[in-house]
């Protein structure tokens, strides 16, 4: 193989590996801007903005999020049609939750539900405060905690966890927290997990 062949076969081989590079760089900016048309798509009460989880040492290794999501620093409270869109959990999640976790309750001398702490297997703390949900546009029952849990039945209730205090006619100053439905069409806080 002459000069001439060797230099013809190197700049062959140097064209391809820039082509290779050309269409690499253009695939990965048009996914980039086709992620970033899509993400603008998705109504901001729906993007996980940054949420933070923690690890409570459960054997499903499921992480629940710190907080309630929120838009602007504002609890977040949705329909059931747009929260089963995020990452919600499931029932068998909030069993093992509530199964696993030592719970305590924080009842004001109102008797009123407050907040309740949920301490993990490995000592790590999740705080449920008391959210309420809206029946109705602006106005919200906020006395007790609720947020939404998966639910595929076509049913117009949906799975929802409340939190309360026990009731003000009992004598002992403690919380409860129950699987029950709520009206899809109420407007609820969405806890998350991963």
């Amino acid at each position: 193989m002459n000069i001439l062949e060797q230099a013809d076969k190197y700049a062959e081989g140097k064209a391809n590996e820039a082509i290779t590079k050309a269409i690499v760089e253009a695939y990965i900016e048009g996914y980039k801007a086709g992620y970033k048309n899509r993400e603008e798509e998705i109504p901001l009460e729906l993007r996980d903005n940054k949420t933070e989880y923690v690890d409570l040492g459960l054997p499903s290794r499921t992480l629940w999020s710190t907080d309630y999501e929120k838009s602007d620093g504002n609890l977040l409270f949705l329909p059931y049609e747009k929260a089963e869109y995020m990452k919600i959990p499931t029932k068998e999640q909030w069993e093992e939750l509530k199964s696993l976790c030592k719970w305590e309750y924080v009842i004001n001398n109102a008797y009123d539900y407050c907040r309740c702490r949920c301490v993990g297997p490995n000592g790590q703390i999740l705080t449920f405060e008391r959210t309420g949900r809206k029946k109705t546009a602006g106005m919200v029952d906020a006395w007790e905690a609720f947020f939404w849990i998966e639910d595929d039945s076509n049913l117009n209730e949906k799975n929802t966890i409340h939190m309360f205090n026990q009731g003000k006619n009992n004598k002992y100053k403690y919380g409860n927290c129950e699987l029950c439905k709520n009206f899809s069409g109420y407007q609820l806080p969405a806890r998350l997990v991963r």
